[in-house]
């Protein structure tokens, strides 16, 4: 009997990770799309100070998607368990993160970060088009372009995993209470065409 309840919560084990894995691959292609599509459309159509504008906002969110990520992963549920008991404002959602902590890092580390790192790199191709037009030579526009991304991207995480590692409760928390708020708007708006 216990080996038959076992046996059922591996194959259900099983299956919600081929669901999670199949989410994750429909998602990032979701994602790439509408980002790529609104990047390139964003960065052709602006002049060189809003593509580049546009390509640090891109590695800005690569950054701190991945602070979040690891937060999550760092923050321990024990405190949260407390504020939520004491109906504190997004702590019921910072410990639903924390339970989720493979997923949700799995979904900002890996996803978003994969996903704005190939982003990045086709609004920095734009960004090294217009260089070239503005006369800097193709090699040197492209190289230059990759190096920046690279660096602001490897060095922003770099510095954001102790970040995130050293203020894992507060991060967490925060990103619980923007949740709370979304959920209460949701709520209202749930009422509000109910009527």
């Amino acid at each position: 009997m216990s080996s038959e309840s076992t046996l059922s919560k591996k194959e259900k084990a099983k299956q919600n990770q081929k669901r999670w894995v199949l989410t994750v691959v429909i998602l990032s292609f979701a994602l790439s799309i509408v980002m790529s599509f609104l990047t390139s459309l964003f960065v052709e159509s602006a002049g060189l100070f809003v593509a580049l504008l546009a390509l640090i906002m891109l590695v800005l969110l690569g950054i701190i998607t991945d602070i979040i990520g690891t937060a999550v992963t760092s923050a321990e549920d024990q405190p949260f368990i407390a504020m939520a008991s004491k109906r504190i404002a997004g702590a019921k959602q910072a410990l639903r993160l924390i339970r989720m902590a493979e997923k949700v890092s799995s979904l900002l580390n890996d996803v978003v970060g994969d996903i704005v790192g190939i982003v990045s790199g086709s609004a920095g191709s734009v960004i090294a088009l217009s260089l070239v037009k503005l006369g800097v030579p193709g090699t040197v526009a492209s190289i230059l372009i990759a190096a920046f991304t690279s660096a602001f991207m490897i060095g922003g995480k770099a510095y954001g995993k102790g970040f995130a590692i050293e203020n894992s409760s507060k991060i967490v928390l925060q990103v619980g209470r923007l949740m709370a708020l979304f959920e209460m708007k949701k709520r209202k708006k749930k009422r509000a065409n109910r009527r």
